[in-house]
């Protein structure tokens, strides 16, 4: 069949591929969901406090961006296929620095939520298209590799963010942090405006046709190797915002630490997912991003037994908390870039879409987890221990369909 696509035009960019400099731009793009979120989880009880709402509520505005966040990379990723991932990307920042600001201002629940779904919706443009763009540029294995050390390295940034959001929500209150996402808004859009040139070789005149858009999400949602992978990401992804969702409450409200230092035990928690990243990016090519995933499910279900077991046992503190989850971090290190991979690997011709489709199940299995912590919420650590085993259960599980056909 002839390329329905045309060439495309140079664009100016001074970022090569594999550079140092590229490797952080798509590192802080990948970042832009984790940061999202991350800096204002010390801040979610007094959010509750000062807006007169239930934990419910709060955890409504992490359920929103997850919602925008998926629903909208099931568009960037065939408007990126049809005019190209840099034009589409500086629109989708541009939206987000917007929407931040609103945040700063909301002055009640409902618009808080309201931002957060467009906040949500136009930080998709990042994370898909960051993963896109990787996928236009390398082969699979150096794919797995360069998305193995974006994770180490994206994982300072983020493991930083509660800490800052913690000083912040301490010294000025919680509308502070998204003051700070505003500004990192406007340092991105103006970094990529100058540095990243279009990465897509061709684009394809087709990509918006309803046709070809459902023919492209049936065929991914028939392969297994597709459908596995990305719940293995999805459901351990769901399982680390289960951690994510709760600890605040947990720390803050039920073991009685500072948010500032909620945000350090955040950070401790946070380098077991950095020791998984650099494993994984020093023994992808030797061992394959398959039995990496296998592995790493492995060892998350191990944190999670721990977890539960040391609950039962009827032990309370820091210690029963942060030391089970650096052990499910360190398995979510490395399934999470190897589920990449490996659910993008087969689609050459459809990354955009592929990786669309795969943003949306995960954002939506996360929102699925979030909103049932919310219900579930009785003021102790159950919810969150058996929603942190649940994830990590569920993930292995999906990688065992992914194997079905696949040959790494």
């Amino acid at each position: 069949m002839a390329d329905p696509g045309t060439a495309r035009r140079p664009t100016p960019g001074r970022f090569a591929p594999e550079s140092l400099a590229m490797t952080l731009l798509l590192t802080t793009l990948v970042a832009f969901g984790a940061l999202s979120n991350n800096m204002y989880l010390p801040s979610l009880p007094a959010m509750a406090r000062e807006l007169g709402v239930p934990i419910a509520s709060v955890l409504g505005t992490l359920s929103a961006f997850f919602i925008g966040f998926g629903v909208g990379q099931l568009f960037y990723g065939s408007l990126s296929d049809r005019f190209g991932r840099r034009p589409v990307l500086l629109a989708g920042l541009v939206g987000y620095t917007v929407a931040s600001l609103v945040c700063a201002w909301a002055p009640d629940i409902t618009t808080l939520v309201t931002a957060r779904l467009a906040q949500g919706l136009a930080a998709a443009a990042s994370q898909v298209l960051a993963r896109a763009i990787v996928r236009d540029l390398l082969p699979p294995d150096r794919a797995a590799r360069l998305m193995s050390v974006m994770a180490a390295v994206f994982t300072i940034v983020p493991g930083f963010a509660p800490i800052l959001g913690g000083v912040l929500e301490s010294a000025f209150g919680w509308r502070a942090t998204f003051m700070v996402l505003t500004g990192i808004g406007v340092i991105v859009t103006l970094t990529t405006w100058r540095g990243f040139a279009e990465s897509l070789k061709r684009l394809d005149d087709r990509a918006l046709d309803g046709v070809i858009l459902i023919r492209n999400y049936a065929a991914l949602l028939r392969s297994p190797v597709f459908i596995g992978y990305t719940f293995a990401f999805s459901f351990m992804f769901a399982g680390m915002f289960a951690f994510h969702s709760a600890s605040s409450f947990v720390f803050i409200d039920l073991l009685g630490f500072t948010p500032a230092t909620y945000g350090l035990f955040f950070m401790v928690v946070v380098t077991g997912y950095l020791a998984g990243s650099i494993a994984s990016a020093r023994l992808t090519i030797r061992v394959g991003y398959a039995r990496l995933v296998m592995i790493g499910g492995i060892v998350a279900i191990i944190g999670g037994i721990i977890m539960i077991a040391l609950l039962t046992a009827g032990m309370r503190g820091w210690w029963v908390i942060v030391g089970p989850q650096f052990l499910f971090m360190i398995g979510t290190g490395l399934v999470m870039p190897n589920s990449i991979a490996g659910a993008l690997a087969p689609f050459a011709n459809k990354a955009g879409a592929a990786s669309a489709l795969f943003g949306f199940l995960q954002q939506a299995t996360g929102a699925v987890m979030v909103w049932l912590i919310g219900i579930s919420a009785d003021g102790s650590e159950w919810p969150m221990a058996v929603g942190i085993l649940t994830g990590a259960v569920l993930s292995l599980a999906a990688y065992t369909l992914a194997r079905r056909g696949s040959t790494p």
